[in-house]
């Protein structure tokens, strides 16, 4: 597991410049979130109130979640061949660690646990990759890595949808609704995408 020691280090250090990058203060998206190229920064400081369990377990679970995709992302710099898979782990990498970053500020202001990113959180989750499925990138490279990537980033995205349109209907707190919204649409194209790169 060294490899994924190294490739989990390097796919943190890129969220952390992105999560970092950003000054202010953490909060909620009270319209479209910073989620997908918004700057975190620009979002305002959330409220205590206006929230129930919903909202409170879509962003603890949705923060390992998109964790993942981000250490994938990372597989994907390292070992991929095709443009698109590249610049797509690259969009990933930037806008996941924004909605990390708002999400966390949500928690925070709940006064409610922030998951960490540690490299082995959150593998028995429903629909969170597996550690099989990541030695398997880890195993790969080329064409052959990045059919294998956009397979399992299909169906991780996929995951996240169905978790986004469960708050959507019975989350409480704006902010998540409207970061919900988004990550259904954003995904759902993103999903459409990457069947039409798959063979």
């Amino acid at each position: 597991m060294k490899r994924s020691l190294k490739v989990w280090a390097a796919a943190a250090g890129i969220a952390a410049v992105s999560l970092t990058g950003c000054s202010g203060s953490s909060g909620s998206a009270a319209s479209g979130s910073a989620a997908y190229g918004q700057n975190a920064a620009a979002v305002p400081a959330a409220d205590k109130a206006g929230h129930n369990d919903a909202d409170v377990r879509f962003s603890q679970q949705m923060i390992p979640h998109h964790w993942q995709a981000i250490q994938i992302a990372a597989l994907a710099s390292e070992r991929g061949s095709d443009a698109y898979v590249k610049s797509l782990a690259k969009e990933i990498t930037e806008h996941e660690a924004a909605d990390i970053r708002v999400m966390s500020g949500w928690l925070r202001s709940w006064q409610v646990e922030v998951p960490t990113g540690d490299i082995d959180m959150g593998h028995d989750m429903p629909g969170m990759i597996s550690k099989t499925q990541i030695l398997a990138l880890e195993g790969r490279s080329g064409a052959d890595f990045d059919r294998l990537w956009l397979s399992v980033l299909a169906k991780h995205l996929d995951a996240g949808v169905a978790m986004a349109e469960e708050v959507a209907g019975s989350g409480e707190h704006q902010g998540t609704k409207d970061l919900a919204e988004k990550t259904v649409k954003t995904q759902r194209a993103q999903i459409e995408q990457i069947v039409d790169h798959l063979p």
